[in-house]
Parts: C-alpha cells; sequence; structure tokens
C-alpha cells in the first residue's frame, strides 16, 4: 500500500471519528497498513488502521466503534481497497510504551 492511499484511508477515519468525537476526543494519528497473518498462510491480507487517541475514553461511544467498519468500508472500496479493515484504538499516553512492545517482537521474530 502506497503512503497516498494510507493517508487517504487515514483522512476516511479521521472524518468518521470526527463526528461525534470533534469536541472531545483528538485523534493523531492514523496509522494504516496492509497486514497478513503471520499464523496462517491461508488467511486473507487486512488493512490494520491504528487510533491514537488523546482524552477521556470515557467519552467514546461503542456502537460507533463497532459500526465504524461498516461506514468505512464503502469509502475503501471506492479507492479500490478489498482487504478488511481491522481498527483499534490505542490512548495517546500508552502510545510511547505500546511502540516498545511492538519494536521488541519484531526483534525477537528476527532472531535466529
Amino acid at each position: 500500500m502506497t503512503q497516498e492511499m494510507q493517508q487517504k484511508v487515514s483522512e476516511i477515519v479521521r472524518a468518521d471519528l470526527e463526528q461525534p468525537f470533534h469536541r472531545s476526543l483528538v485523534f493523531d494519528p492514523i496509522l494504516v497498513e496492509r497486514e497478513v497473518d503471520e499464523f496462517d498462510d491461508d488467511a486473507p491480507a487486512y488493512i490494520r488502521i491504528r487510533v491514537i487517541f488523546d482524552g477521556d475514553p470515557s467519552h467514546f461511544n461503542r456502537k460507533w466503534k463497532i459500526g465504524m467498519v461498516t461506514r468505512i468500508w464503502p469509502k475503501l472500496d471506492e479507492l479500490g481497497i478489498k482487504e478488511y479493515p481491522l481498527p483499534s484504538f490505542i490512548a495517546k499516553n500508552e502510545w510511547e510504551q505500546w511502540l516498545c512492545q511492538q519494536q521488541r517482537r519484531r526483534w525477537k521474530k528476527k532472531a535466529p
């Protein structure tokens, strides 16, 4: 997936999230990657969407978060993206710790 396409997906996600949450939560960054299941070679690829948010997580409307895939998937399809979008939400104050954990996982995979 090109950086331009990642940016377009990020903009679609941001627009969807800012409608209900624009005053109570800030979404930045929104990271987008095409991924495959590392444990199942036959599993289809998917679009990993990591939404980093700042603000009180109690402001999240669960139904809105759950329905996000249904709302953004047709827009992704218009861009030619057929893979399933899989969003996850990470609090800004946990972001640095999360990045460190991911880096350790990558190092372990590369180790002989």
